[in-house]
């Protein structure tokens, strides 16, 4: 969103300029209230103008949110630990306003806070765009009462629920797009070799698309991070080969403040989707072998092949 705002204050100056060479080529002041075709010009671009300085107005105002993004099995939950073991950051684990992902019709579990799961439930008409609704200004409020005591809101996406499923695979993640019209946004993209993750995904049931394959999950690893840009992209090799380092880029990424020594007590957070390592030592693992026929699957992989060439990963 800072390069929208900064493409805006460009435009605006931009703007400006050319206001003023017509007004002295003209020899009419901007501002008199005239009629002829080339006055009524510079009146429209001066609506303009108006325009581009709410904008970059509404902008300024915007509350800061911080967004990581990741698949099922790719160290995601380790790298969220080490996030919220930073100082006066909390992070809210695997959120998303509409997921399905483990909803069951008809089931009466005993969740008298969750709204969102109680409205669909009940039948409400329109739920999502209601659940959307109802997130959104919890964030906000969640946002608020933070800002005053000095913390900062970080969310970690349930990504899966995006990219993984039977539903279509949208142009953009769920929370960015429900998140972006109040809030800046500060982006983090954690990768990993797609080999590993997908053996991961394949242990522990949670191949939930089709076709159910190793190029399928490749196409939709390339869609995810389609909406990104380099930088915002950190790949989990790197972080477990040098966890400071790591996390010194990451938390400048997310415009956060950074202690080696909070890292030290990453493994007192717990978060849901622990779903891997349980040590307290961040170290690189050894892969899980890979059967003859997946790797026959990776060899042929048209999107691995794209993915390897992006990233620099390897059988």
């Amino acid at each position: 969103m800072s390069e929208i705002k900064d493409d805006l204050q460009q435009l605006h100056t931009e703007l400006n300029d050319a206001l003023k060479l017509v007004s002295e080529f003209s020899g009419v002041s901007a501002e008199r209230d005239v009629t002829l075709d080339h006055n009524l010009q510079i009146k429209e671009t001066q609506s303009l103008l108006e325009r581009c300085n709410e904008v970059v107005a509404d902008e300024e105002e915007k509350p800061t949110i911080r967004l990581v993004h990741h698949f099922a099995c790719t160290g995601g939950t380790l790298i969220s630990k080490c996030i919220a073991s930073q100082p006066n950051v909390y992070l809210l684990s695997e959120v998303h306003p509409t997921t399905k992902v483990g909803w069951v019709p008809n089931q009466t579990t005993f969740i008298p806070r969750d709204i969102i799961t109680n409205l669909r439930r009940a039948g409400i008409p329109n739920e999502s765009k209601l659940s959307e609704e109802i997130f959104e200004a919890s964030i906000l409020q969640t946002v608020r009462h933070l800002e005053k005591r000095g913390g900062e809101l970080v969310l970690r996406a349930h990504t899966h629920s995006d990219y993984c499923t039977t539903d279509e695979v949208p142009e953009i993640d769920t929370l960015s797009r429900v998140l972006e019209p109040r809030f800046k946004l500060a982006h983090l993209v954690t990768i990993r070799n797609p080999i590993d993750s997908y053996l991961s995904l394949q242990r522990n049931g949670w191949v939930h698309f089709t076709p159910a394959n190793f190029d399928e999950y490749c196409r939709r690893f390339l869609k995810f991070i389609s909406p990104f840009n380099k930088s915002q992209i950190f790949k989990y090799e790197d972080f477990v080969s040098d966890p400071e380092s790591a996390m010194r880029d990451i938390t400048s990424q997310l415009e956060l403040s950074f202690s080696a020594e909070s890292l030290l007590a990453f493994d007192m957070f717990a978060l849901s989707g622990d779903s891997g390592r349980k040590a307290s030592e961040i170290s690189p693992r050894s892969r899980h072998e890979v059967s003859e026929e997946l790797r026959n699957e990776v060899l042929s992989s048209k999107h691995y092949k794209k993915i390897s060439e992006m990233f620099g990963y390897e059988i």
